[in-house]
């Protein structure tokens, strides 16, 4: 053999080698990202998971502590109240009734006076004892709500979840109930949470269920019911107890694994080929190939983020079925896949409904991202019975905590009463709302603006102070909210729709008949977004579209709706 052909042989056996080589570390390398990718994306989906069915359990256990605390209140009139043994016993009949498995009750000094435990009456000092227990203490100086998620309790060891609800007149009343009871009172609330939430083009979801397996939430509508099982080796399959309840996250491998093949074999052709050929080439086709997977990528997050989003944002209408004092409608038309607006309502107390429209800067996963986080600190705050203003303070600095990306979000954020119409607000650097009268005013318009002095935007700068105002809506008066994407949609001569013409297409809607709602359709809320889609034809949404109409009928309403307007 030859020299030359030797070399020649030499060459072939190194780019046989270094092809060989390229393709099992490639290989290698690959399939431990996509495992580590895929766990990564689980515990994400976990966390948003968390959040949406703590939100719903700790709204049914509120629910029933408030139902307990006004059946305490009838109870504390009876002669048989300070005798411990019978009071336990009628604690334990109210706990049955309500589906808990524990009521108690804690004087103005921390001390269980009355509990359906007979054994822990005049032994538990909430200030003293440690442990989660001592949360409760807090109770005892802030009038509010406080729900713990579900673990191990301090002096048994017993997995339970307790809510605490102050009392008026100092102490509190706290109730609990054991997974099952907790997933008894709250299964109607998760059922269907996960409708939607697919993984791997629909191949994979999130899936609820009993404690037996029965399967009460699955990302396709109408196929809850049947019985849990194991997906198998062709999936990646993790569970996890939220709340007493069985989260299961499937995400089948053949999506990942295909995608990291065809990468993989193609990677390796041409890191051989590269040997022999021009390297530039070889270049421009991985960038172009890792571009393609990339885009395609970030087109399934987007469509994940857009899905988990829209299921968090409340769309079921009428939202309070048994509610007539109040009827309330949003809707939101993004201009992207994800927007960064959000509205929100939501009960605060027995006769207080908190409602809200905000606008998080920027667009796409990090303002859904922060608009998640906004929404959930928002609520949280709002529901622990805190004036208004203090809560948008607290808020705002919970907002600027760990915000390296300098976001924000502009909110108008109102609690109304049911039983009076008083309106408490607070405006976080938001478009001022509309007024719609039932009646004429002097000036004979029905449409005003709500202008007050609007604060710091939340989440921009720590230690600002926020004001509250009010206004008293008359039964058939209601409220317009929007965010800036309504006002500001330009036309083709760049020329905005503007707040002038905002509220004179009101006022002419109200003049020529138009109704607020039309059963459980807000009609005027369509009509304003087409008015507003009408004057931007031939251009590009410029901003995602929210509109909130909330309508005061009165603390009669049902009996007599002549003035609805």
């Amino acid at each position: 053999m030859t020299a030359q052909r030797r070399l020649a042989w030499n060459l072939v056996g190194a780019v046989a080698v270094a092809f060989v080589a390229s393709l099992i570390l490639t290989w290698l390398l690959h399939a431990r990202m996509t495992k580590r990718a895929m766990l990564s994306l689980v515990d994400d989906l976990f966390s948003d998971v968390e959040v949406h069915i703590r939100e719903r359990v700790d709204s049914m256990m509120l629910r029933r502590a408030l139902m307990a605390r006004d059946r305490i209140y009838e109870m504390r009139e009876q002669p048989w109240w300070n005798d411990p043994d019978e009071s336990s016993r009628q604690l334990r009949a109210l706990a049955e009734d309500l589906g808990l498995d524990e009521v108690s009750v804690a004087n103005d000094k921390g001390l269980l006076t009355h509990s359906s435990r007979r054994e822990e009456v005049g032994l538990l000092d909430f200030t003293k004892v440690e442990g989660q227990a001592r949360e409760f203490a807090a109770l005892l100086d802030d009038k509010y709500e406080f729900a713990q998620g579900i673990q191990p309790n301090t002096m048994r060891g017993d997995i339970v979840k307790y809510v605490g609800v102050w009392l008026p007149d100092g102490g509190f009343v706290q109730v609990g109930g054991e997974a099952q009871s907790v997933r008894n009172i709250s299964r109607t609330a998760v059922t269907g949470l996960s409708h939607g939430w697919h993984v791997s083009d629909g191949a994979g979801g999130v899936y609820i269920t009993t404690a037996k397996g029965t399967i009460i939430s699955h990302p396709e509508a109408g196929r809850e019911g049947g019985q849990w099982r194991d997906p198998g080796e062709d999936c990646y399959c993790e569970r996890r107890d939220i709340e007493g309840f069985p989260v299961y996250i499937v995400m089948p491998k053949r999506t990942a694994v295909v995608e990291r093949r065809v990468l993989v074999l193609t990677s390796a052709f041409l890191n051989g080929a590269a040997l022999v050929f021009a390297a530039v080439f070889v270049g421009i086709v991985i960038a172009s190939y890792v571009r393609t997977q990339l885009a395609a990528q970030r087109a399934k997050e987007m469509k994940m983020a857009s899905g988990i989003q829209e299921g968090a944002i409340p769309r079921t209408f009428p939202p309070f079925p048994d509610e007539r004092r109040v009827d309330v409608f949003a809707d939101m038309n993004t201009a992207k896949d994800v927007g960064g607006d959000f509205y929100d309502f939501y009960y605060t107390g027995p006769t207080r409904i908190t409602f809200l429209v905000a606008d998080v800067s920027g667009k796409g996963v990090p303002a859904a991202l922060f608009m998640m986080r906004a929404k959930t600190t928002i609520k949280g705050i709002s529901q622990t019975g805190k004036p208004l203003a203090d809560a948008v303070r607290e808020v705002n600095e919970t907002l600027c905590l760990d915000n390296g990306a300098n976001m924000f979000v502009t909110a108008w954020i109102g609690e109304i009463d049911t039983e009076t119409g008083k309106v408490t607000y607070v405006n976080a650097g938001h478009n001022p709302p509309l007024v719609l009268r039932a009646k004429p005013g002097a000036d004979g318009s029905r449409v005003s603006y709500l202008r007050t002095k609007p604060g710091l935007m939340l989440g921009m700068m720590s230690g600002m102070p926020y004001n509250s105002g009010t206004i008293t809506l008359e039964p058939g008066d209601a409220l317009y909210l929007y965010t800036d994407g309504i006002t500001e949609q330009p036309d083709e001569k760049n020329v905005l729709f503007g707040e002038d013409r905002l509220k004179e297409t009101i006022e002419g809607l109200l003049s020529n008949g138009t109704e607020l709602f039309t059963g459980a359709r807000a009609t005027l809320l369509k009509t304003v977004l087409a008015c507003v889609q009408a004057h931007g034809l031939g251009v590009e949404q410029a901003d995602d579209c929210t509109q909130l109409l909330l309508r005061y009928n009165g603390p009669c309403a049902g009996q007599n709706g002549d003035n609805l307007i």
